[in-house]
């Protein structure tokens, strides 16, 4: 009898272990519940000022760029971080000439836009940029911007002020219009026009 009782004990061991491993190698999912995917977090970050007045606050007149380059910051956020090409009829000879735009990241709130003007004489792309042709940039007011024009004819507008005191002092600002004479970009006009932080709010 007792012999007979250690057997059925074995027995009833050896069934549980054999129904434990099946379910291990198998699978029992309803005992486990349901299976779902899961959900990657929101990750958020604060754009700096700088980026946002270049790329959606001023509008540099240029449009939608027939071709972008992007560039890698180094470990400080410096460096050329986009290079933008525009093709436009500059003197309205039907043969597009090239606007370059080239963004270039200081690591801090004060990155800029260097323009690079070139005409198409014969096949041949030859640089017509004037001196001073790009940006200066604070954390919350521009110094010095740039807007294109090509109706009725090309056209250039930069309106620049000093630094005096401190990034966000007000100073005396000027306008200088260019305009495409003799294959040359030429400054036609300059006057002083008021006394602000933000340039961009003269244009």
């Amino acid at each position: 009898m007792q012999k007979t009782l250690k057997s059925l004990v074995v027995i009833l061991m050896l069934v549980v272990i054999s129904a434990l491993v099946m379910m291990l190698i198998k699978g029992d999912f309803k005992k486990t519940g349901k299976t779902m995917g899961a959900t990657s977090p929101q990750v958020s970050f604060d754009a700096k000022k700088s980026e946002v007045k270049n790329t959606t606050e001023f509008d540099d007149g240029l449009g939608t760029p027939d071709a972008v380059t992007y560039g890698t910051l180094d470990e400080f956020g410096e460096g050329i971080q986009s290079i933008a090409e525009f093709y436009r009829d500059i003197n309205q000879d039907g043969t597009p000439d090239k606007i370059t735009r080239t963004h270039v990241a200081t690591g801090n709130d004060h990155d800029y836009q260097e323009y690079k003007i070139e005409l198409n004489i014969n096949g041949v792309m030859v640089n017509i940029t004037p001196a001073g042709f790009r940006t200066t940039h604070g954390a919350d007011c521009a110094l010095r911007l740039i807007k294109f024009g090509f109706k009725p004819e090309f056209n250039a507008t930069i309106i620049s002020r000093p630094f005096q005191d401190t990034w966000d002092t007000p100073s005396v600002a000027s306008k200088y219009t260019y305009k495409f004479q003799q294959n040359k970009i030429t400054n036609t006009n300059t006057s002083k026009i008021g006394t602000v932080c933000d340039v961009a709010e003269l244009f």
